[in-house]
């Protein structure tokens, strides 16, 4: 076993650029040996253990064990194309799956996974694709009226089509009708007992009183539920087995009173239907063919069917995931409350998870398609570390992202007998016809403070592309412009900027929210709004803003 979790290890590693993530590494692990679900938590630690050992290894020695094991990984290593799965019982051109988020807040990653395999699967069969937002919860995961727009314009930007939108708060009358035929038919009925006096009831699988009355008397109390009764007095349930083995089946609620709506869509109803209920009358009215849900919503299924039997309704085959969590991304409604308390900038500050996040600081949306693919469909939880999607992103913007110089909290020095010189530096050292960037110096230069408290007396450093210096402990002199001289006699190469009135004040906005201020070459200014560039020495970055004094950029890795 250790060999098997050996080689899925280093095969990951090799894939980003070194670093093995042990979440990726369970669910493959899980694919092949699902007996092994027994003991996760002793597999789970194997895993780490060899995690730790491979991620210490250089990348080049990663490469010669993979070979070791019979498996050669070439240096533009190509990754597999992950297969879309087969769909059961699907025909061309007739699959209907559909995405339900919560309007709560904008996408996150971990909705992402859910969304994306929703829209591929369909698209594989040239079927259609649902946005249906599940937004029937007015009081505790309230839909922000903003988000509607927000999940569309994110679901827009990866490049989904959506067939058909759907709002379930917009349809309390189709959910009412359904409501009242199985009142009449005898298949629910209006509980109106104490809730504590009905979950002990439940418990020893008791029929409540209620269940029995006549439809005549249900409807009367449907009637009352929205006028008459207060909110927790009255809930409307589904009859089930009484007897089922698990009690969150038994007779479960499908209508509540709300007397005070928070919903931002429809403050006026009175009687809410739950998830369960909404949803299962909108797959059949939309005619849902297949459904990819969490697996944490497995008994959904069970719930459901009481009332696609009670219609004589086919339920949609289904298939399960289980979450997508990353390290340190808090929920929707955590951040929501982050965000009220200003502790969080907003739904695209980049310490989030968000797409909005995601995408402002320059993750490419063939990325996060790429990501979600790799991680595949499966009943296992995975747990990734973001780092993952970041190595994964620099092979989408390495190519395609020029080279500048910046100095960040800028220190400025002056070389003695320092040439005047015109310094030309190619926009991409893997592109040569791109072209140069042009730098003007003089004997005034800016380096980073970092730089400058690192410089000790009596050594050799270099200006990255330009001349060798030397430092006294008071002053600098010029010494050279080879580079051959530095390589023989020099201490560290340092980044720097000619002092000028044509460099360009900027911001970086990093992965912590912290802004850092400093200077950039004149070049810059070229640059359009959601560019993505590297600031050599610093990281990528995505311009976010170019207004009159400055330019703001967002770090993205590095």
């Amino acid at each position: 076993m250790d060999i098997l979790i050996f080689q899925y290890v280093l095969e990951n590693a090799v894939k980003y650029n070194g670093k093995a993530n042990p979440g990726a590494i369970l669910g493959k692990i899980l694919q092949e040996k699902p007996e092994l679900k027994s003991d996760i938590d002793a597999l789970m630690k194997k895993i780490q253990e060899i995690v730790k050992k491979v991620n210490l290894m250089p990348v080049e020695e990663q490469n010669k064990e993979l070979s070791k094991l019979g498996i050669v990984k070439s240096k533009k290593h190509k990754e597999e194309k992950r297969k879309i799965p087969d769909l059961k019982n699907a025909k061309k051109g007739k699959v209907v799956m559909r995405f339900a988020p919560n309007p709560n807040g904008p996408l996150s990653l971990g909705h992402c996974r859910q969304a994306l395999w929703n829209w591929l699967l369909a698209n594989k069969y040239k079927g259609s694709f649902i946005l249906r937002f599940d937004d029937t919860d007015p009081r505790v995961k309230t839909p922000i009226k903003e988000a509607y727009s927000w999940i569309k314009n994110d679901l827009k930007w990866l490049g989904v089509k959506i067939n058909k939108a759907v709002i379930q708060s917009k349809r309390f009358k189709i959910y009412y009708k359904y409501a009242e035929l199985l009142l009449k038919q005898g298949n629910a009925y209006i509980c109106t007992c104490n809730v504590e006096e009905f979950r002990k009831l439940l418990a020893k699988s008791i029929e409540c009183p209620c269940r029995n009355l006549s439809s005549s008397d249900q409807l009367e109390r449907w009637k009352f539920m929205s006028r008459k009764y207060k909110e927790g007095q009255a809930v409307l349930r589904i009859k089930t087995n009484i007897m089922h083995a698990n009690p969150a089946v038994r007779d479960w609620p499908a209508f509540r009173i709300v007397e005070k709506s928070l919903h931002p869509l429809n403050k006026k109803a009175r009687i809410w239907p739950l998830l369960n209920f909404a949803s299962a009358i909108d797959d059949h009215e939309l005619k849902v063919t297949h459904i990819l849900r969490g697996i944490d919503l497995e008994i959904s299924d069970i719930r459901q069917k009481y009332i696609y039997d009670y219609f004589n309704w086919l339920y949609p085959e289904t298939m399960y995931s289980g979450k997508l969590l990353f390290e340190g991304i808090k929920s929707t409604t955590q951040t929501n409350q982050l965000i009220k308390e200003g502790k969080l900038t907003g739904w695209d500050d980049p310490r989030l998870g968000t797409i909005m996040a995601l995408r402002r600081k320059g993750i490419q949306k063939e990325t996060i398609i790429e990501f979600i693919k790799e991680v595949g469909i499966n009943r296992s939880d995975s747990k990734i570390a973001l780092e993952n999607l970041y190595a994964l992103n620099k092979k989408f913007i390495d190519d395609k992202s020029n080279r500048y110089f910046a100095v960040i909290d800028p220190e400025q020095i002056e070389i003695k007998n320092a040439p005047v010189k015109i310094v030309r530096i190619g926009l991409h050292p893997n592109h040569p016809k791109k072209g140069n960037r042009i730098l003007k110096t003089n004997d005034r230069f800016y380096i980073s403070k970092t730089d400058f408290i690192s410089l000790e007396p009596k050594k050799l450093y270099r200006l990255m592309d330009c001349l060798n210096f030397t430092f006294n402990g008071l002053e600098f002199s010029y010494d050279s412009d080879s580079h051959d001289v530095y390589k023989e006699r020099g201490k560290k190469i340092i980044h720097w900027l000619p002092v000028s009135n044509d460099l360009v004040k900027i911001e970086l906005i990093m992965d912590n929210a912290e802004t850092r201020k400093g200077f950039a070459e004149p070049s810059v200014k070229k640059l359009r709004v959601n560019q993505t560039i590297q600031f050599e020495r610093i990281g990528f970055f995505r311009l976010d803003k170019k207004l009159k004094d400055k330019m703001i950029f967002c770090f993205i890795h590095q």
